[in-house]
């Protein structure tokens, strides 16, 4: 099974703020503007793998350390709250090399994160069930 531990950066140009924007009202956000400027806050960020406990490291300007660290049970669900400040439940699998979020947001929109290794790359989608409203980026291991 693949190990995502790393730091990851978005590359240059590989992510289309506009299709966050989009993906964003989809879900239902009251300012898929500023819904997109607070997931980009967490764009830089650190994953911990542990098998069966997968541990998302993001910046955090109000914690002391500067981070946060947000941590997910595989094959389970997990209610977390995440940069944009919403708490979303969330259901984790892991399948070769590929780290899926089954997740519903408390207004019941559901999506699905998939983040899927590529050797030092991640290529991220976030796809609205709904409306099939996809966003993306690819993110490159430090």
């Amino acid at each position: 099974m693949a190990d995502f531990s790393g730091k990851w950066r978005p590359v240059e140009g590989q992510q289309n703020e506009e299709s966050f924007i989009k993906f964003f009202a989809a879900m239902g956000s009251p300012n898929p503007t500023m819904a997109q400027k607070l997931f980009k806050t967490a764009e830089n960020y650190e994953i911990i793998d542990k098998g069966d406990t997968v541990i998302f490291r993001i910046p955090d300007s109000q914690s002391e350390a500067g981070t946060k660290d947000i941590l997910f049970k595989v094959g389970q669900e997990n209610e977390v709250t995440g940069p944009v400040g919403v708490p979303v439940k969330k259901f984790v699998t892991k399948e070769g090399n590929k780290l899926t979020f089954h997740e519903t947001a408390p207004n019941g929109e559901k999506n699905i994160t998939v983040r899927e290794l590529q050797g030092d790359r991640m290529l991220f989608s976030k796809t609205h069930e709904g409306s099939g409203v996809t966003a993306s980026a690819v993110f490159t291991r430090q």
